[in-house]
C-alpha cells in the first residue's frame, strides 16, 4: 500500500516534561532541607570595642606627598629622593605598626609615584595606602 506524501512512521522528539517534573521535585526536595541544614550553623557576632582601645593620632602617622613638580615630603618636612629612603627607615625603625600613607598630586607621573612607593617598600614600611581627597 503506497501512501503517497503523507507518510506514517515513528517520529523522534525530545519529551522534556519528565525532566521538568524532576527537577522542580529535586527544587522542592532542597527548599525543605535548607533550612535545617542551617541550623547547624552558628556564626558569633563580634563585641563593641571597649573605649579604652588605643586610637592612634593622626600627628604619629607618616604621610608621604609627592607633588607634580617632583617635590617630595614626609609629613610636610622636605626631603630629596636619595635621603627618602634613609629617613623613612629611621622613622620606621622606632613603630610597631609599618604604614605609611600616600598622597600624590592627579598631575604627578604615575610611575614616578611607584618608584617612590617601591623605596617605600625597601625602607621597611608593609602597608602603603593612598590618601584621596
Amino acid at each position: 500500500m503506497d501512501v503517497g506524501n503523507n507518510q506514517v512512521g515513528v517520529r523522534a522528539t525530545i519529551n522534556v516534561t519528565p525532566l521538568v517534573d524532576i527537577v522542580l521535585v529535586l527544587l522542592i526536595i532542597f527548599m525543605v532541607l535548607t533550612p535545617s541544614m542551617l541550623e547547624h550553623l552558628s556564626a558569633s557576632v563580634p563585641k563593641k570595642a571597649e573605649e579604652t582601645t588605643q586610637t592612634v593620632a593622626a600627628d604619629t602617622s607618616i604621610v608621604i606627598d609627592y607633588s607634580a613638580n617632583r617635590k617630595l615630603t614626609i609629613n610636610r618636612e622636605p626631603v630629596t629622593l636619595a635621603a627618602f629612603a634613609p629617613k623613612l627607615r629611621q622613622r620606621l625603625q622606632v613603630r610597631r605598626e609599618k604604614v605609611v600613607f600616600f598622597r600624590a598630586d592627579d598631575a604627578a607621573a604615575y610611575g614616578e609615584v611607584v618608584h617612590v612607593m617601591d623605596l617605600a617598600r625597601g625602607a621597611g614600611a608593609e602597608t602603603l595606602a593612598l590618601v584621596t581627597r
